[in-house]
């Protein structure tokens, strides 16, 4: 999938994250929104890519530090990220240790805030990897330098479905939130 559709794919998980986080943090969910743009193209931008020109080619390639299509879009990483996020409490002396020894003025819990802050970026790199599985080159399953991957064929990257199904995605995903609101 391309990167427009990776971004309106991440903008529906993120809204899917804070409609089931809506009962439990109210109106600090919907920081899972932009936390799930961010983390629907994560997988790409965590190779860290860059161009570089080839002389052979006689054009601009993409080269990056970490094999695209690798580790970061190896599912077993995302789910250990949305499981640490369910399971593991996050408490707020971790995050600001002085602000929150008792002796502060403020008593202010950033910890639900980043609970839906990672809940938002791990279901946008969980869509990413279920948007990559219809491309051809499909993500690895066992092993994250695994030869054999899994897809579906459906389509290939940069063709005018991908933005379609996405935002096609983020509107019902949209849809599900106003629900959970209201």
């Amino acid at each position: 999938m391309g990167r427009t559709g990776h971004r309106l794919t991440g903008i529906a998980a993120g809204c899917l994250a804070a409609a089931i986080l809506y009962p439990l943090l109210r109106d600090m969910s919907l920081a899972s929104i932009p936390a799930g743009y961010v983390g629907g193209t994560a997988p790409d931008w965590l190779e860290i890519a860059h161009a570089e020109f080839s002389p052979q080619q006689q054009r601009w390639v993409r080269q990056s530090v970490i094999p695209h299509r690798t580790i970061t879009h190896w599912w077993p990483l995302w789910l250990a990220l949305l499981v640490g996020v369910i399971v593991w409490p996050v408490p707020a002396w971790i995050i600001a240790p002085g602000l929150f020894n008792g002796h502060s003025l403020f008593t202010l819990n950033f910890a639900p805030i980043l609970r839906a802050v990672v809940a938002g970026f791990t279901a946008g790199g969980i869509m990413h990897l279920i948007m990559d599985v219809p491309n051809p080159s499909g993500i690895p399953i066992l092993t994250p330098m695994a030869r054999s991957r899994w897809s579906l064929h459906w389509w290939r990257s940069g063709n005018a479905q991908e933005p379609l199904a996405g935002l096609g995605m983020a509107v019902l995903a949209v849809a599900t939130l106003w629900l959970a609101i209201h």
